[in-house]
């Protein structure tokens, strides 16, 4: 790279941006309920391991973290995620600079992942996701300034960022290979004439080490995990569908930039290596044909802010191009958020959702309900109302002996966060994992959807309650609470008979 004044940094605007983002989360915290990932994410924080069944645990000791000082309210669980994008957005405005963008090329790469209705679902509900963007976003800049400052020292502060990376989310294997090729195939491979990158690969796998030693401890129980989601669970996307996801769920209007970014990226050979490591996340997620929408997000950093680049320089050519740009820019932006954020009441948003002339696939099996994606965040509390009921409507000496039951992690997670005096197992996940306790076969209260092969396994077995709520996921929105007595089987051999990991 050649030695030359970066620009100048475009601090007003790039804070006001994320200024304004934190404050229209923060806005808006309260306004359906907590998220089915997120009541996971809490029971996992009361047992703490250095691994769960379906992801790493860096994600369990955050919400662990802030919950311990603050308290589990929404405000404590989301802050992390709402920061992180905050983060991220000043970093892909970082990368923008670095990679010599002005003020203006800056600013747009904020707003391609300030205005990105992937970004914003990602920041609002605490996930993984919202920190797994965040390390990527920090690794590629870090990236930039080793070579930038000429400071391979840096290298071992990026072993750092790669190593939480992994403990955050499997799929930050893909940003090392990503970062790994993007050094060896262009000019940069003279940089493994030094000892420094050698220095990282040992920092993140150090740091990387004790979920490995938890995986091989539980069988790698979560390679069972992953390819049973992606037999059972997801949805074989073809790529010009996959493609069209993206472009809708990255802002029609900000998805320029990460085009032209892939174009030029390829173009100049200074940028190759933020094509090469792009191209290896999509044509992953590409082969696999089984992606959720966010799945590509992280690797945005790669070609969005050349993109953002370019874009600038044909905008600066003509104020009339840059207020067109922006009017149609933030038009999308706005229509973005009253879909991608929880600003609506629901029946106004299953009106507004109804009105759209394209529907997005569906990513996984099973009905879809008319509050999309936030339908996960509704049902919980009178869920486990309507199981306490049931279960304190039994004798005092069956009550001691009957757990509650949840047919699947949220169910699970709900049941044991808003009950109180039950005992709470379930059978999916790192739920089976925790095992059925002191449990003795005698009766069980079940919530879910409850297959036959369960039943029979009881000497009797019948619906007590039913819940409603028909802005739940259609799996919940009417499950059945049932009461079953007699198991006819070994506790363990039920246990075994019924793991579900997926």
């Amino acid at each position: 790279m050649e030695d030359r004044p970066l620009p100048e940094f475009a601090w007003r605007p790039i804070l006001w941006i994320v200024g304004i983002l934190v404050i229209l989360h923060i806005a808006v915290i309260n306004q359906y309920g907590i998220f089915r990932d997120e009541l996971y994410y809490l029971a996992c924080s009361d047992r703490l391991a250095w691994g769960y069944v379906d992801h790493p645990p860096l994600c369990v000791f955050v919400v662990k973290l802030f919950t311990s000082f603050f308290g589990e309210n929404l405000i404590a669980i989301r802050t992390p995620t709402i920061l992180a994008s905050a983060g991220t957005a000043i970093l892909y405005a970082q990368v923008a600079r670095r990679l010599g963008g002005g003020k203006l090329a800056q600013i747009l790469a904020c707003l391609a992942v300030a205005g990105a209705g992937v970004y914003r679902v990602i920041a609002h509900l605490y996930s993984m996701n919202g920190l797994d963007v965040l390390l990527w976003a920090a690794a590629v800049f870090l990236w930039i300034r080793i070579a930038q400052d000429k400071k391979p020292r840096l290298y071992l502060w990026l072993g750092v960022i790669l190593g939480l990376a992994l403990l955050t989310k499997l799929s930050a294997l893909w940003l090392v290979l990503g970062l790994l090729g993007a050094t060896l195939f262009t000019g940069r491979r003279a940089d493994f004439k030094s000892w420094e990158p050698y220095a990282c690969a040992v920092v993140a796998a150090l740091i990387f080490a004790p979920h490995i030693a938890w995986q091989v401890q539980n069988d790698w129980i979560t390679l069972e995990f992953l390819r049973n989601a992606t037999i059972k669970k997801m949805i074989p996307l073809p790529a010009w569908e996959f493609f069209g996801v993206q472009i809708v769920v990255t802002n029609p209007a900000l998805s320029i930039m990460w085009m032209l970014g892939i174009f030029y990226a390829w173009k100049r050979p200074e940028w190759r290596g933020y094509a090469l490591g792009f191209s290896l996340v999509l044509a992953t997620l590409l082969v696999s044909e089984r992606s959720r929408e966010n799945y590509l997000s992280p690797a945005y950093v790669y070609v969005s802010p050349i993109g953002a680049i370019v874009l600038a320089n044909w905008l600066e050519k003509s104020k009339t191009r840059t207020r067109g740009y922006f009017a149609f820019a933030g038009a999308w932006i706005a229509f973005t958020f009253s879909l991608g954020m929880p600003i609506l009441p629901p029946p106004l948003y299953i009106k507004w959702v109804e009105m759209m002339p394209l529907q997005p696939p569906a990513a996984e099996r099973g009905l879809k309900s008319p509050m999309q994606g936030f339908a996960d965040m509704f049902g919980w509390r009178e869920m486990a109302q309507s199981a306490q009921s049931v279960w304190e409507s039994l004798p005092p000496d069956e009550r001691n002996n009957t757990p509650i039951l949840g047919m699947n992690y949220g169910e699970a997670a709900a049941l044991e966060q808003f009950c109180r005096g039950p005992r709470v197992i379930g059978l999916h996940n790192n739920f089976w994992l925790w095992g059925p306790g002191e449990w003795d076969g005698s009766s069980l209260i079940l919530v879910g959807d409850i297959p036959d092969s369960i039943k029979d396994d009881f000497e009797s077995f019948g619906i007590v309650d039913r819940l409603d709520n028909p802005h739940a996921v259609p799996e919940e929105a009417h499950a059945p609470i049932a009461m079953a007595r007699g198991l006819k089987i070994p506790v363990m051999e039920f246990w075994q008979k019924h793991r579900h990991i997926e």
